[in-house]
Parts: C-alpha cells; sequence; structure tokens
C-alpha cells in the first residue's frame, strides 16, 4: 500500500495514524503542494490523502481510509461514537486555526513546499484575493483565540483517557490530536499538564512528532 500526503495536513495526520495502530507497513509518499496532476490522476480532485490500497486502486478521505484500514486489517480497534465534547471543540478550532497555520506551515521545513513553485501554488491557492495570509501570523485577537481553546480543552481533558494502543480507540481520538498537531506550530501557546501530556503521549504512541521544533 501507499500512502499520499502532506506532513502539515491534519487529515494526512490521522490517516497516518491508523497504519501505525495497526501495526501495518505503509509506504509513505510525499507530494509537492503544486502536482495537481497525480491526486487529479487518482481520485479526480486535489486532495489528500490518498491510499492505493491496490494496485491503480485508490480512496480518498481520512475517515474513509481508517474506517477501510480497521477493518481489513487485524480486528477493528477504532470506535465511531463521536465524544460530544471534543468533536465541538474540535469543530470550532478548525474554524480559525488554519488562518494561524497558513503562514507557518509554508515557512517549516515541509517537503510539500520544498519548490518555490509549491509555495507560490499554496499562497495562491490559500489567498486567491491577493491579500495576504501573512498578516495572521501574529494576529494577537486570533492568538488569543486559540490561546482560551486549549486553556478549555484542559478542562474538557480532565477526565478523558490518554491513549493506549492495546484498547480500542475513539476516532474523536485521532481528530482531537490532529488539530493539537496544527496547533503545535503556533510559537507561544501555552498547554497545561493536562493537555501537554495527552498530546505529547498521543505524538509517542504513534512515532509523529509535534511541531513545536518549527513553532514561530
Amino acid at each position: 500500500m501507499k500512502l499520499y500526503i502532506y506532513e502539515h495536513c491534519p487529515f494526512c495526520v490521522m490517516a497516518k495514524m491508523i497504519f501505525v495502530l495497526k501495526n501495518y507497513p505503509v509506504e509513505t509518499v510525499y507530494l509537492l503542494y503544486d502536482d495537481v496532476q497525480t491526486p487529479m490522476h487518482m481520485v479526480g480532485r486535489k486532495a489528500l490523502p490518498v491510499l492505493e490500497y491496490k494496485p491503480n486502486r485508490f480512496m480518498s478521505e481520512s475517515i474513509d481510509i481508517i474506517h477501510y484500514i480497521d477493518q481489513n486489517i487485524g480486528e477493528p480497534q477504532i470506535t465511531l461514537p463521536i465524544v460530544d465534547e471534543i468533536a465541538q471543540w474540535v469543530k470550532e478550532v478548525e474554524r480559525f486555526i488554519y488562518r494561524l497555520a497558513y503562514p507557518r506551515w509554508i515557512r517549516a521545513p515541509f517537503p510539500e513546499f520544498s519548490s518555490d513553485e509549491a509555495k507560490k501554488y499554496f499562497y495562491k491557492s490559500k489567498d486567491p484575493s491577493g491579500r495576504g495570509f501573512m498578516s495572521d501570523l501574529a494576529d494577537p485577537a486570533l492568538l488569543q483565540r486559540a490561546q482560551k481553546a486549549i486553556d478549555k480543552l484542559e478542562n474538557i481533558l480532565v477526565d478523558y483517557p490518554l491513549i493506549d494502543r492495546t484498547k480500542p480507540i475513539s476516532i474523536s481520538s485521532l481528530s482531537l490530536f490532529s488539530q493539537l498537531h496544527s496547533l503545535s506550530i503556533i510559537k507561544g501557546l501555552n498547554y497545561g499538564n493536562i493537555v501537554d501530556r495527552w498530546r505529547k503521549n498521543t505524538a509517542e504512541n504513534f512515532f509523529i512528532s509535534l511541531n513545536d521544533e518549527f513553532a514561530n
């Protein structure tokens, strides 16, 4: 199997996690961000992750990939019911987090942005008006909103279990970590003990590095 991904993409992070959970090897392929032809050929649109689960047979959408791997490799381990508070938190964060993440992702040494053409394509696709999303890099209102979200999560996770790969895992946990992974590239955010322990434990369990080292 081959998994086509971007390093920065939270949905790609979720897709990578299912293979670690199943202890199943998958070939990871990073595409340049301006590579439109490859995903179009595979699934008819520019969107990752994409899983080549059989020769020339492709599947997109992280949830579909997770479900397929969970049901077809070993015993099912993903529980599908959504934890309401976690799902709501993720939904709230998705409304603004990408405005803070865009100018940081493109400055990080991610393989999908390793050419000038890929960076230009990202700028154009995320900022078609040309107004410039770099202005969001230090927007105090957005940074404050991100901090409030993390503070709120501290209370939500008080009784939420740490991930244990020997036990069933809620899809909410994968979704939550993917968003915390996106937040990790933002410098200066303060994580409470509970949130910090949860995100680091999950990163260690799934062998996925947080982006703290690239934070700006």
